[in-house]
């Protein structure tokens, strides 16, 4: 098993799960109750929805967002993926425009779904519902150990979602 597997497991292990999800509602499942809880009880997430811009920095993997009247918030960050307003998908490790250091949390879950055999997973991209967009966001979020997950827009007609990280959790993944 690599590295974020392990990783993974071992958060897993120290949460009373005993197997890994091998299904991909199973983990769609676990990953949206750990994604809402995490992001339940934090500041940052209770204060997302009045974030009136945000600046994503792809070569420092930093996202800072932007409070009418507050302070900026800046956090870690690494990019899920790509949403069309079409409805079009697109995975961050699949996306020719994300480099790869901020594919390596998107990367975590097309390795899960390798190694658990979640089809799933394993697709680049393509027309998805909003359902499945959270559970992506959800999915990639659990995976990867993130504080929380956002979404923004970017470039015309289309949005950025980015799983953040306030305490620096990334530095394993990254292998740093």
């Amino acid at each position: 098993m690599n590295e974020i597997l392990l990783e993974f497991a071992g958060r897993m292990a120290d949460g009373g799960a005993t197997q890994l999800p091998e299904s991909y509602k199973a983990l769609a499942v676990n990953a949206e109750f750990h994604l809402k809880t995490r992001m339940a009880g934090s500041e940052l997430a209770q204060r997302l929805g009045d974030v009136s811009d945000y600046r994503l920095n792809l070569k420092k993997g930093r996202i800072s967002f932007v409070f009418d009247g507050a302070p900026e918030v800046a956090a870690d960050a690494q990019v899920v993926g790509t949403y069309s307003d079409d409805g079009s998908w697109m995975w961050g490790w699949g996306h020719p425009d994300v480099p790869q250091p901020m594919q390596q949390a998107a990367w975590a879950v097309q390795q899960f779904g390798e190694r658990q055999e979640i089809e799933d997973l394993l697709s680049r991209g393509g027309p998805i519902d909003a359902t499945r967009l959270a559970e992506f966001q959800a999915i990639c979020a659990y995976i990867s150990d993130a504080d929380g997950v956002f979404m923004g827009a970017h470039g015309a007609g289309g949005q950025v979602c980015v799983c953040y990280y306030q305490n620096n959790q990334l530095k394993g993944l990254l292998g740093q």
